[in-house]
């Protein structure tokens, strides 16, 4: 069974802002977004199983003897997803010898609906900003690039290089956007779910999300800066135009990224599956394994910690016990890292998850009760907002998801400075140490090891 929580909130109309007041730093009594609340995940008819080395072929070929079909088939990391199983096929799967866990595939509402949003436009004609991103038309809108000191690590010479690539497991990048154009790598790029604008590629951004996550990590310097502007890019799109992200297209997109020289992987999307309901211990131990492949391969895994302001140390004693074993994923799977939000007061933004064994640092995902929203790139291949498709638009959201892309950039920026090659155990420790301890000295709920800088990161 798993419970969805959306990971990005589209900011309001309104240009006015709401006051600063950042008088508290302690979670909210009900949460903006009720858990219980949320809705269990859909079946999608695959089945997804987890395989020993050397029992492969006599899996397969089993799969096949009981009626079923090999969707996918992912060797090296010892996954296979299946289709046409019956319950009877599926018993004599879960008994066979090299099967290590088996679970129904299952939907996870990882983008929420646009509802009401702002957007940006430039002067035509505007021209890249080269070495200096702060050149880039709206930056003076970008405060979270400054909180976090990335224009001070641009003017020192650190941009990033194409030579480091993150993947942006989402739903999918706009690579005609003039911001993005360039920056993706379509030779490494593809879907797992299909697009529904046919005038981009398979993997292009029919929704809004995976652009506006992207041009967060790295950008032209156009209409806004990315934290690492000359990275390389990989569209994973693992969620429709609606949002919704099949569990087995994530695991796909995670193999797939690791297989293909991505240094950082970023997931801003994510749900709450039960471990003790039918396929839930199944489904996180497979994206345990996943992830935990992915690691092997050299690859940093980053993750958005969610928006449903659930403290993810307690979830059982704060809504009985009947949620005490939902975990968070992929927040709190494998060894990657979750990242919490913050708005433009450096104070938690009012939607995050927290929770001290859950949030490895904080970065800025907007809170528009105190500020600006975070504003990025829009799709001009999306359907769900048909402003992005008339030109060049940028547009504001503010979410966790918006927060997970400013750690994954640090990380590209970082793993540049050292000529590539750095290992996900030395990207996360980096990012740990060189962030700006708020809140609670020390370690704490809502910041981890505190909110990232950076600067003091590459310097």
């Amino acid at each position: 069974m798993l419970r969805r929580h959306t990971l990005s909130v589209v900011a309001i109309v309104a240009v006015a802002v709401a006051a600063c007041d950042n008088s508290s730093t302690e979670p909210p009594d009900t949460p903006e977004t009720p858990l219980m609340s949320l809705q269990a995940g859909d079946d999608t008819g695959y089945h997804i199983l987890a395989v020993s080395n050397g029992r492969f072929d006599a899996v397969s070929s089993t799969i096949v003897t009981l009626g079923g079909s090999i969707v996918r088939s992912h060797d090296d990391a010892g996954i296979i997803i299946a289709s046409g199983l019956s319950d009877d096929a599926v018993g004599t799967l879960q008994d066979m010898d090299g099967v290590k866990a088996l679970a129904a595939d299952i939907v996870i509402q990882g983008v929420p609906d646009p509802g009401d949003v702002r957007t940006e436009s430039i002067p035509a004609g505007a021209e890249p900003a080269g070495h200096d991103p702060t050149t880039a038309s709206l930056f003076f809108l970008q405060w979270d690039m400054r909180i976090i000191d990335a224009d001070d690590a641009w003017a020192a010479g650190f941009s990033g290089s194409s030579a480091v690539t993150v993947a942006i497991i989402d739903t999918g990048i706009d690579p005609f956007h003039p911001d993005l154009a360039g920056r993706v790598d379509a030779s490494r790029s593809i879907a797992f779910v299909p697009s529904l604008n046919p005038a981009g590629p398979t993997w292009g951004d029919d929704n809004f999300h995976g652009t506006h996550v992207a041009g967060t990590v790295s950008s032209n310097g156009i209409g806004t800066s990315g934290v690492a502007p000359h990275t390389t890019l990989i569209a994973v799109k693992v969620c429709s135009v609606f949002g919704s992200c099949p569990f087995s297209a994530i695991l796909s997109g995670i193999i797939h990224a690791a297989n293909n020289g991505a240094d950082v992987i970023n997931m801003s999307l994510g749900g709450f599956v039960g471990k003790a309901f039918p396929g839930g211990g199944a489904l996180n131990a497979l994206l345990n394994r996943t992830m935990n492949y992915a690691a092997k391969q050299g690859v940093l895994v980053v993750s958005a910690a969610g928006n449903s302001a659930v403290d993810l140390d307690h979830i059982g004693r704060d809504f009985g016990g009947f949620f005490a074993a939902f975990v968070a994923v992929p927040c709190e799977s494998g060894n990657g890292m979750c990242i919490s939000a913050t708005g433009q007061t450096d104070a938690p933004a009012f939607y995050t998850n927290y929770g001290t064994s859950a949030i490895s640092v904080s970065a800025p995902g907007g809170d528009s009760r105190v500020g600006l929203p975070v504003i990025a790139p829009c799709s001009s291949l999306s359907l769900r907002i048909p402003i992005c498709g008339t030109g060049d638009f940028w547009l504001f959201l503010q979410g966790t998801s918006m927060a997970a892309p400013h750690v994954a950039g640090a990380a590209a920026l970082l793993d540049a400075q050292a000529g590539g090659g750095m290992n996900p155990g030395q990207l996360k420790t980096a990012l740990q140490r060189s962030a700006d301890d708020l809140g609670k000295k020390g370690t704490d709920s809502f910041h981890g090891k505190g909110r990232i800088n950076v600067f003091k990161l590459v310097s």
